[in-house]
């Protein structure tokens, strides 16, 4: 299986023409991350090592760009054990053809692991997400996991393989609606231990 170096979208065939409307974008997810790491060329600086709040922030500013709206870290109505509490949602986008509340968790993957171990874990903080959506008012909306795998400089000669092993792996399950695969090789630095970052995966599930 080839993997676009810039970015590859997939949709599983349940999912739905609301969330298939949002396909401009996650393309233009791609330009953001990519004009960051321009504006920051100098001191290497790349947005795949930040945690949940940037990336829904980058999600967010696609939105914009696209000409829709979002709104971050919104307060809102949750509820928990059959009672209605005052809490916050991640991110709220709305484009002229649909709306979504949604739920976002990251994860930091080490490629040189096992590729079904590192898919569960894709699983398992959807699975997060997914909960957390369950727990708005309407129960309805997006759960996101921002996945970023990273792999030691030492094992760069093995990265494509197990890069294809890990994605063919994600497609096969039947626990996501959509996923967004981002690579920009340029303007980045080892991470310490000589860990390099190689993309961003995002995995979304619609609850309806």
């Amino acid at each position: 299986m080839k993997i676009a170096l810039q970015q590859t979208i997939w949709f599983s065939p349940k999912a739905s023409r609301r969330l298939r409307s949002l396909k401009q974008i996650f393309k233009e997810l791609r330009s953001v991350h990519e004009d960051y790491v321009d504006g920051e060329r100098n001191n290497g600086d790349c947005p795949y090592w930040y945690g949940e709040r940037p990336h829904t922030g980058l999600l967010a500013a696609a939105v914009w760009r696209q000409g829709g709206t979002a709104l971050e870290e919104y307060g809102t109505r949750k509820t928990k054990e059959l009672k209605s509490k005052s809490g916050r949602c991640d991110l709220y986008i709305r484009t002229k053809n649909t709306a979504f509340e949604c739920e976002a968790k990251r994860l930091w993957l080490n490629l040189g692991k096992k590729a079904d171990v590192s898919c569960q874990k894709v699983a398992d903080r959807l699975n997060w997400a997914i909960r957390d959506v369950k727990h708005l008012q309407r129960r309805k909306g997006l759960a996101l996991c921002f996945a970023t795998p990273v792999i030691r400089e030492s094992k760069l000669a093995d990265l494509e393989t197990r890069l294809c092993e890990w994605i063919k792996l994600l497609k096969s399950s039947s626990g996501w609606d959509a996923m967004v695969w981002i690579r920009i090789a340029k303007g980045q630095k080892p991470l310490g231990r000589k860990f390099k970052h190689v993309g961003l995966l995002l995995a979304i599930r619609e609850m309806r």
